[in-house]
C-alpha cells in the first residue's frame, strides 16, 4: 500500500524494526553513561516525542532521571526558517543537574545551538545532546550530538514524529517525499 500526503507519494527510509534497533542501541549507551547521575531528558517538542518515548522505554529501568519537555518552531512547511520562535520552557530547575536533550532532526544547527546556549545559562553539571537524525550537508553550524541513531541524507522526511505542516506525524516508520 502507498502512502501519500498532500499528493505526494511517500517512500519508506526506515522500517519500526530499523528505528527500534538505534534507538535501543543509543538508550543503551545513555544507561552505561548516567548510572549514578539522576539524568534529566528534556525533549524538543513537537517532533522528538516519539523518539524520546520510545528511548525512555527502552533506558535501564534502573536508571533514574526526570523528564521535560520544551517547545519551539523554526519551520514553515518543507523549510527552516533560521529563526527560532520559542513557544514554552522548562517546569523543572535544570541547575546542577545532567542535561540531555533530545531532539528529533538536525538540519542548519541553529535551532539546537539557541537551545543549548540556554540551557547553558541555566547553570547544568552538563549538556549533552541525543538526537535521531542528522542531515548531512545542511548544517549552517557544525554540531555533533553526543548520542546519535543515524545520519540522513537531504531528503524531507516524514513520519515517526517529524510531520509536514502538522501531517504524517503519527506515522510509525520513517519516510522520505521524492
Amino acid at each position: 500500500m502507498n502512502l501519500v500526503i498532500k499528493g505526494k507519494e511517500l517512500q519508506l527510509y526506515f522500517s519500526k524494526e530499523q528505528l527500534n534497533h538505534m534507538v535501543v542501541k543509543i538508550a543503551n549507551q545513555i544507561s552505561a553513561d548516567y548510572q549514578e547521575k539522576h539524568p534529566i531528558f528534556i525533549g524538543v517538542l513537537n517532533g522528538a516525542f516519539m523518539f524520546m518515548a520510545d528511548l525512555i522505554r527502552a533506558v535501564d529501568p534502573q536508571l533514574k532521571f526526570q523528564i521535560d519537555f520544551i517547545k519551539l518552531s523554526s519551520y514553515e512547511g518543507k523549510q527552516s526558517t533560521g529563526i527560532v520562535k520559542a513557544l514554552s520552557g522548562l517546569k523543572n530547575d535544570i541547575k546542577g543537574r545532567h542535561v540531555i536533550i533530545i531532539e528529533d532532526i538536525i538540519e542548519t544547527g541553529l535551532t539546537i545551538t539557541a537551545v543549548i546556549e540556554e540551557m547553558k545559562k541555566l547553570e547544568p553539571a552538563s549538556v549533552k545532546l541525543c538526537a535521531c537524525f542528522l542531515k548531512t550537508g545542511k548544517q549552517k553550524i557544525n554540531i555533533q550530538p553526543d548520542y546519535l541513531c543515524t545520519e540522513i541524507e537531504d531528503k524531507f522526511i516524514i513520519g515517526y514524529g517529524l510531520d509536514w505542516d502538522e501531517y504524517g506525524r503519527g506515522l510509525d516508520q520513517l519516510y522520505y517525499i521524492q
